[in-house]
């Protein structure tokens, strides 16, 4: 009877082990990232707020999204929406509730996407 042998050496474990590190590092620094400035589009309208820490509301397609800036993120804190799965996006953006068509994004993050002279 033949033994199994996976095929697994050390460094095959060490390259894993390096690529899924990199992964979590990726993910938690891209969730938590600061910005310095909100836009909401709600159903049409364009409105920008400063990254100042409360709870603000703006009026969608069906009804009012409650939302909160605290630290820089941002997150749905209650709205119109029957299913209720953009307050359970948590602290992330971008934030959508497609059925108030409300979409939330944390702009201004710092990083520069060209070169500045």
């Amino acid at each position: 009877m033949k033994k199994f042998n996976p095929g697994f050496k050390i460094l095959d474990i060490f390259i894993f082990a390096a690529i899924l590190a990199a992964g979590i590092f990726l993910s938690k620094n891209s969730l938590t990232k600061k910005g310095s400035t909100v836009r909401v589009l709600a159903d049409g309208k364009e409105y920008e707020y400063q990254m100042k820490n409360g709870i603000y509301e703006v009026e969608g397609a069906i009804g009012i999204t409650t939302f909160q800036i605290e630290d820089g993120k941002v997150h749905i804190i209650d709205s119109p929406c029957p299913n209720k799965t953009c307050v359970e996006q948590g602290w992330t953006s971008p934030l959508i509730c497609l059925p108030n068509k409300v979409v939330i994004t944390i702009e201004n993050y710092g990083d520069f996407d060209a070169v500045a002279e």
